[in-house]
């Protein structure tokens, strides 16, 4: 676990040494959070509320999920991809670790750097200028466990994506199209309960929701009691069910490495 640490705060350090793909990644969220609130607000006008949301709630979700970029909440990187392409993934794979642990280790402290700093400054700007508001301090900790088991989730989805090049001359479409359908059925895009029932139904039967709309719908405060305890387990659920997928794909993809080098 110690080895796996260092990878991870190496990878923290290593993503504070690049601040102008930082801070332009910041006007970026917050560029299209402003865009999506004026927006938001006209759909509002003259409502109430929409599908349970108020004209609060769902200025609050949109700069929450900008914020969540940062983990990973909207679509897959292509580092691993590069990796492979390049060949310098062989290295990686002859060293004496679990390379998926090496993997996520590293993808872990960079996304924590993201989303302490990155996503932090983004709602905060949602919250000096759109009024989107501030978790009560009895659901930050429902909140931490929520948004690091999406982390997770997020990260173990990228790495079943990109392993993909193990196999593929060229796997940008599937990457292109993994994203699409994350920002999508994760309700980045707007909520799932503005979805038609039907889509709703299909969304919430896929693991994108446990990524952006559950952690934001904890975020906000509407889930508690049962209706927590559901979505964490949901959330776990899909968190290790795509481990293992990523797992599996690891060891075919090291057993085809092996037919080719032989």
């Amino acid at each position: 676990m110690r080895l796996y640490y260092e990878v991870a705060l190496r990878a923290f350090r290593r993503a504070t040494t690049y601040r102008i793909a930082f801070l332009s990644g910041t006007l970026t969220n917050s560029f299209f959070g402003a865009m999506l609130s004026a927006i938001y607000l006209a759909a509002y006008n003259g409502r109430e509320q929409m599908a349970g949301y108020s004209a609060s709630d769902a200025i609050s979700y949109l700069w929450a999920t900008q914020a969540l970029i940062s983990i990973g909440s909207a679509w897959v990187g292509g580092d691993l991809t590069r990796s492979i392409r390049s060949g310098d993934v062989a290295v990686d794979l002859m060293r004496p670790w679990n390379f998926y642990a090496y993997w996520l280790s590293q993808q872990l402290g960079e996304r924590l750097f993201n989303l302490l700093l990155r996503g932090s400054l983004t709602y905060m700007v949602g919250v000096l200028y759109f009024g989107a508001r501030l978790p009560a301090l009895a659901d930050l900790p429902a909140i931490v466990v929520a948004v690091s088991i999406a982390t997770l989730i997020a990260s173990a989805y990228s790495f079943l994506i990109n392993a993909t090049a193990f196999w593929l001359l060229d796997n940008t479409g599937i990457i292109n199209i993994g994203s699409i359908v994350t920002m999508f059925f994760s309700g980045f895009l707007i909520p799932l309960a503005f979805f038609p029932p039907w889509l709703a139904s299909i969304a919430r039967y896929l693991p994108f929701q446990a990524v952006a709309g559950l952690p934001v719908e904890i975020f906000l405060g509407k889930l508690h009691g049962a209706d927590l305890q559901q979505a964490l387990l949901l959330q776990i659920f899909w968190v290790v069910t795509l481990t293992v997928g990523a797992l599996l794909q690891m060891r075919a993809a090291m057993q085809k490495i092996v037919i080719q080098g032989g």
